[in-house]
């Protein structure tokens, strides 16, 4: 996906929503934000973009009228995807919406995996129309698709979330509800590495964040970040890093002064 149009007049509501698109993981080049749809057209009368997500009742122009304007004003080829955003009073507009090529909906207060889904949704579309991916271009490797990346977003997520803890791949696979070896060649298409080489390297680089600004015992941070005993820590963290994890603290706190 290249740019996405976001339309909404609530500043905080805007901000959320802009937050939500750039941790959802999915691919793109530029967010415009947007107050109203009058706002907005100006935009797209000189920017091509690939998604609008539109509040519905905005002051000056809402969606309903904005997606009238995106209908009869740009070609077939030329609209972006539409997504209305709506609280449950505005669902007759929704419907409204729809007869102008609505592909979804959000309700209020968005939900961020909702909304997830939709933008993995939307990149699959796109992806199925020819339009180029700022990360994945057209260079011939095997692509993942929209569900793929989002059940890889939550995989992700998750250990994120859990790597503190004795996860496995298994335990992960089965989190998203994939089979365990789609989850391992789709992971490392999606990450770039496969997943103990990925949760490895997470843990490595959360206890340097507790080297620097903890005073806990190496043990302790070993512990914290998920490993079985300190001393197998410390040879994960010198295979990563080139240092021991005590050489590293003294490193980084010189650094730091």
């Amino acid at each position: 996906m290249r740019r996405i149009l976001l339309v909404e007049d609530e500043k905080m509501i805007r901000y959320g929503i802009y937050v939500m698109i750039e941790n959802s993981g999915v691919p793109y080049s530029e967010i415009t934000e947007c107050r109203n749809g009058k706002d907005a057209v100006e935009y797209l009368k000189n920017t091509r973009y690939d998604l609008v997500l539109t509040d519905i009742k905005m002051p000056i122009m809402g969606g309903l009228e904005l997606s009238r304007w995106i209908c009869d004003n740009l070609d077939a080829e030329e609209r972006p995807l539409i997504v209305a955003i709506s609280g449950y009073a505005e669902f007759e507009y929704v419907k409204g919406m729809m007869k102008f090529q609505s592909m979804d909906y959000l309700l209020k207060p968005v939900d961020r995996e909702e909304l997830g889904k939709i933008l993995w949704n939307a990149e699959e579309i796109l992806r199925k129309r020819g339009v180029e991916s700022p990360d994945m271009g057209n260079s011939g490797d095997t692509e993942v698709t929209g569900v793929s990346r989002y059940k890889m977003q939550r995989a992700v997520d998750y250990i994120r979330q859990n790597y503190g803890k004795p996860i496995d791949m298994a335990e992960v696979s089965n989190y998203v509800s994939m089979n365990y070896s789609m989850f391992s060649t789709t992971f490392k298409e999606f990450t770039g590495e496969n997943f103990s080489s990925y949760l490895r390297k997470l843990r490595i680089e959360k206890s340097k964040k507790f080297l620097l600004n903890t005073d806990m015992s190496i043990l302790e941070i070993s512990q914290k970040v998920g490993f079985e005993d300190a001393r197998r820590f410390a040879k994960v963290f010198k295979e990563e890093t080139g240092l021991t994890p005590t050489a590293s603290r003294d490193k980084m706190m010189a650094e730091k002064k």
